[in-house]
């Protein structure tokens, strides 16, 4: 028969967050500079790809339009 591990015994839940701070001050956050600059290419590129994704899906939908419904006579 197979044997399930035991699980850890439940910690406290001040020691856990004492586990969270301590983890959160070994982060390296950026400065304020590299923030800004990182913010500027995430917006950028973020509107840069919806702009190609407007342009195919209007291309594909007006060649779809085309060619499901094509103008008789």
């Amino acid at each position: 028969m197979l044997q399930r591990p035991t699980p850890a015994p439940r910690r406290g839940l001040i020691r856990n967050f004492e586990d969270i701070v301590g983890e959160l001050r070994k982060v390296i956050w950026p400065s304020w500079g590299e923030l800004r600059t990182m913010t500027f290419v995430v917006i950028v590129t973020v509107v840069v790809v919806s702009i190609m994704l407007g342009l195919i899906d209007y291309v594909l939908s007006q060649t779809l339009v085309k060619v499901e419904f094509p103008k008789l006579g």
